[in-house]
């Protein structure tokens, strides 16, 4: 990761981390190359452990992250989309964007037809009324 990437935390990552295991992620530029490894491992182990008792356990309801006694959060593709866009980099917020706009189509056709050009689209116009007169004369 660059140092002009920005990282955002999660409601997941405060669940699991705490300051301690923050600390010490500090700490890692300051060990040996296998002090290094052994510390992220034991880090992300803990982490682990941490996310495995949240979701086995009951207070999971009350944490806002999700409920055990309820069904998933249900939403719009669109609404998971605007959600994940902050922790996307540059470009794959662009993607999000281009995906979101496609999909504010009523029709896949729509959703075509905003890709083409006014040439072509005219064109594909051109060619749907010459299909639809075909079919009406068999």
């Amino acid at each position: 990761m660059n140092q002009t990437d920005s990282y955002k935390v999660t409601d997941l990552d405060y669940l699991v981390g705490n300051h301690r295991l923050q600390m010490l992620k500090a700490a890692l530029p300051f060990l040996s190359i296998s002090q290094q490894r052994a510390l992220s491992i034991a880090i992300k182990l803990q982490e682990l452990r941490r996310t495995y008792s949240l979701f086995s356990s009951q207070e999971t309801a009350t944490m806002g992250i999700c409920s055990l006694d309820s069904q998933p959060k249900t939403g719009s593709p669109k609404e998971m989309l605007n959600a994940i866009r902050p922790y996307g980099n540059p470009r794959e917020q662009e993607v999000i964007d281009i995906t979101q706009k496609l999909m504010d189509g009523q029709s896949p056709m729509e959703q075509l037809m905003r890709l083409l050009s006014p040439e072509q689209q005219s064109r594909f116009e051109t060619i749907q009324l010459l299909m639809q007169t075909l079919q009406g004369m068999a």
